[in-house]
């Protein structure tokens, strides 16, 4: 989940509304909002896939958007008695346009993404890949998070 605490664990469905939560968080560690350029094409792609860690308590957790990767698919028969799986979790995610994501767009869709997610204590967002795997002709971007 991006901006724990301060965008709060919610999914955000404006992106007006959420742009004034990241201005506010800018303005908050840098003392202005002067980095954070909403509608910079920063992906130029009209699909692409994310992947992130975190804990689930079952399969459930999981959008419908979202599978585990291949090394985790078996995690919960593998240890049963386990309450939480730490798990890396695929996204795929699709532009609204059509032809790139923004870095609004982007922002606002990992964070919804994570925003049901336990992530331990790395809950701030840290950046992305510069140059993405491509897997299945899709970009796969890591999302990074710290504590």
């Amino acid at each position: 989940m991006l901006f724990r605490g301060v965008l709060m664990i919610k999914n955000y469905t404006d992106y007006q509304e959420f742009n004034k939560e990241v201005i506010k968080y800018q303005e908050a560690i840098h003392g202005n909002s002067a980095l954070w350029k909403p509608d910079e094409v920063i992906i130029n792609a009209p699909e692409i896939q994310i992947q992130y860690m975190a804990w689930i308590t079952s399969l459930e957790d999981l959008k419908e958007n979202e599978v585990l990767i291949d090394d985790d698919e078996d995690v919960f028969e593998e240890y049963p008695d386990e309450e939480e799986h730490q798990v890396e979790i695929i996204a795929t995610l699709k532009a609204d346009n059509k032809t790139y994501f923004t870095a609004l767009e982007f922002l606002m869709k990992t964070h919804n993404q994570q925003s049901n997610k336990e992530l331990g204590d790395h809950v701030f967002f840290e950046g992305i890949d510069e140059t993405p795997e491509i897997i299945n002709g899709l970009p796969i971007y890591y999302i990074a998070c710290v504590s």
